[in-house]
């Protein structure tokens, strides 16, 4: 039997990616986000994304300064020790852009909602938060039906789109995850399509030597990318760690509009394979990983 090969370039994205889609992200602070998908999001051009993240960073931060956002649904987006993000914090203060503050947990159990196709799902809380109140259209007080105790129901969350970043997947997308998984698989479930890019594309049989580092069937992707270092500047443990000398370089660009895009010219819009030049090449690889092999990963 002939198994479906889900294998796609970057430049496919547009095949699924759609102007003013829901996109999900994955990944979590600094590891593990779909840069590389995330950087041919701005290549193409593909606009008034509504962005979906629990805990997000650069990834946001770079949609935001790229025009590529008209709304961001999020718990926390932050350039952890390296400071706020530039262009994330202008434009809630600044700019005007519409956006949804929820909690992660909430995000969480949206997601999962709309993983298992119900309109909601219960918990408990967050009792004594003005976020009941100022978003209604996510949280409502129920009574349990069984007990009569009040609980929280949290909307379900269904985006058009989820793109993460993991280890390794097969022909057919079969995906493994080494590090952390964050809410990639649940993203991964709720969403309707889903893209993933992978540090290397290996054959079934290599999936099947290491069955228990599956995390997403095949069922739940519809392509594959391989992009080895493609979470960069952020990491992919326990491949390698993120780009403290990138970020530090990123950060000052992002602290004004006029520098972000000059930024943007010199590591966005080129191919792929021209930012990882950029970027340092073989050498910054090289020393990214051998940091990823003296340190311990959250």
């Amino acid at each position: 039997m002939t198994i479906e090969s889900k294998v796609g370039k970057l430049s496919d994205i547009k095949k699924i990616i759609k102007n003013g889609d829901k996109v999900a992200i994955g990944g979590s602070w600094l590891g593990s986000h779909p840069m590389a998908i995330i950087r041919e999001i701005i290549r193409q051009k593909i606009k008034n994304l509504t962005a979906i993240t629990v805990v997000g960073s650069i990834d946001i931060d770079l949609l935001i300064g790229a025009g590529c956002l008209s709304r961001l649904m999020f718990s926390f987006v932050s350039m952890e020790a390296f400071g706020l993000a530039p262009n994330f914090r202008r434009a809630i203060e600044k700019e005007g852009l519409p956006y949804d503050e929820i909690t992660g947990l909430a995000v969480i159990i949206g997601l999962e909602a709309g993983g298992r196709n119900v309109p909601f799902l219960p918990y408990r809380g967050p009792f004594g938060s003005d976020l009941v109140k100022y978003r209604p259209e996510f949280y409502k007080e129920i009574k349990c039906p069984f007990t009569g105790e009040k609980l929280i129901a949290a909307a379900a969350i269904v985006p058009d789109v989820a793109i993460i970043h993991a280890t390794r997947a097969d022909h057919a997308g079969t995906v493994q995850i080494e590090g952390t998984s964050g809410t990639d698989v649940e993203m991964m479930r709720a969403a309707r399509k889903r893209i993933v890019s992978v540090e290397e594309i290996v054959s079934t049989e290599e999936i099947m030597k290491y069955k228990e580092k599956t995390k997403i069937p095949k069922f739940q992707v519809d392509m594959v990318i391989e992009a080895p270092l493609g979470a960069h500047p952020c990491s992919c443990a326990p491949d390698y760690v993120f780009d403290p000398w990138h970020i530090m370089k990123y950060m000052q660009a992002a602290s004004s509009p006029e520098t972000f895009k000059q930024y943007l010219g010199e590591y966005v819009m080129k191919p792929e394979f021209e930012y990882l030049e950029a970027i340092g090449g073989m050498k910054q690889a090289t020393i990214l990983r051998r940091l990823a092999r003296e340190v311990t990963f959250l």
